[in-house]
């Protein structure tokens, strides 16, 4: 498992002109998520910043990547290397990180983090936007 200096021109590489698709498409950017002594959650401090009563789902990187990842028998060239494009991330993701877990916050527009520990203790990964009405 690499440090987080290491892994973020990895996670940059993979997330250069990648777009997640929904009812509007948003790219991928690295994110990092500071975890202090007095609150060393990453719930805690991804949620700060939000208003309390915004909901907020955790799910796995499999159930968030299911779809998107599937070969279509339809599928063009072009489709072909999001899918790949797709996996790879996933495939970095869940490779270099402990425990990474996707944190979907707040609704119709919703701010996804993919996130997870470094093997400095670092809470780092990438970052989105969902939209579903």
């Amino acid at each position: 498992m690499p440090i987080a200096q290491d892994l973020i021109p990895e996670l940059e590489a993979a997330c250069k002109d990648l777009l997640w698709r929904s009812e509007a498409d948003y790219p991928f950017e690295v994110a990092a998520v500071p975890i202090t002594k007095a609150s060393p959650s990453i719930n805690v401090e991804l949620l700060a910043t939000y208003p309390d009563a915004t909901p907020v789902a955790i799910v796995s990187l499999e159930k968030f990547f299911a779809q998107s990842i599937v070969e279509r028998s339809w599928f063009d060239s072009r489709e072909l290397t999001l899918v790949q494009r797709y996996r790879n991330l996933r495939d970095l993701l869940e490779t270099t990180l402990e425990n990474p877990q996707v944190y979907r916050i707040g609704s119709v527009e919703i701010d996804v983090y993919l996130l997870g520990k470094t093997e400095d203790d670092q809470v780092i990964g990438v970052k989105t936007k969902v939209v579903e009405t």
